[in-house]
């Protein structure tokens, strides 16, 4: 049985929905003001550590490489050099990237804001359905930014910032080009792990088949293989094939999930669907 408080009009719920996003951005705006206070916490040892040798993952590719005896799987850094060559790009990339520290601190929030919101409209059971979407929804965005700042951007950076078309021409990075390449492998990774949310969500609708899934595998594996030959600072397998392995383990769990939805519970979905259209406009 749906909640007594789903009834009102229109505007009701626009005024709800108005308070929920006033929360949101009050609760990003006060994480984005420490963000800002803590530049040296969050430039030094976050956003600038994978310029380093001591950062986490080359590292463990040393470690591995040692221990193995591979000498193309020690990853070896070479040194960065970092740039600004506008006046006042350092202190708008120090307000834009504190505004992404705040905005990721506070997904978590944020989601249990549209949860506020649209509890009311929803059966008992599927609030816990929803409740467990929403967790693994954020989860996965999480592990997308950390593999992607973690596995990803390093080898990533280290391999284009020392890349050369010729002796003659010096790579010098520029911060901005830093900054944007960092937040968009970061952010397209995060949204790529969201794969297994979505592909539950066509397969209960009826749109995504597992037939369909299953057909594709070796498909979405080429894809994914030559993606991870492009970034990969080495011309060996097996830094290819870690770089690959994040990704199409998604792609395998998006599979899973599409498996194991039943036929029979696809209606379920649209009907909760209409109903979330009933109570925000009727």
């Amino acid at each position: 049985m749906m909640s007594e408080e789903n009834s009102g009009t229109f505007w009701d719920h626009l005024d709800v929905f108005r308070l929920c996003l006033i929360r949101s951005f009050a609760v990003v705006f006060v994480f984005s003001v420490l963000a800002f206070c803590f530049k040296d916490i969050v430039f030094d040892g976050i956003i600038l550590a994978p310029t380093k040798d001591t950062f986490p993952t080359f590292g463990f590719f040393r470690y591995i490489g040692e221990k193995f005896s591979i000498e193309d799987f020690s990853m070896e850094l070479s040194p960065i050099t970092i740039i600004n060559t506008k006046l006042s790009a350092q202190l708008f990339v120090h307000l834009s990237i504190s505004f992404y520290v705040g905005f990721l601190v506070s997904i978590p929030y944020i989601i249990g804001e549209i949860w506020f919101f649209v509890r009311p409209a929803l059966y008992k059971h599927e609030r816990k359905l929803t409740i467990s979407a929403l967790f693994f929804t954020s989860l996965l965005f999480y592990l997308g930014v950390l593999t992607s700042y973690y596995l990803i951007f390093p080898m990533s950076v280290n391999f284009l910032a020392n890349y050369h078309v010729s002796d003659q021409v010096a790579n010098m990075v520029d911060l901005d080009s830093y900054i944007d390449t960092l937040i968009s492998l970061c952010l397209s990774l995060g949204a790529v792990f969201e794969l297994p949310v979505l592909a539950h969500f066509f397969s209960r609708i009826g749109i995504l088949s597992y037939e369909f899934m299953r057909n594709h595998r070796k498909h979405s594996f080429v894809v994914i293989l030559i993606l991870a030959a492009i970034i990969t600072p080495s011309t060996d397998i097996f830094t290819m094939l870690i770089t690959a392995l994040p990704v199409q383990l998604v792609y395998e769990l998006s599979v899973w999930v599409v498996k194991r939805n039943c036929k029979n519970k696809k209606t379920q979905t649209t009907d909760c669907i209409n109903r979330l259209f009933a109570f925000l406009f009727c």
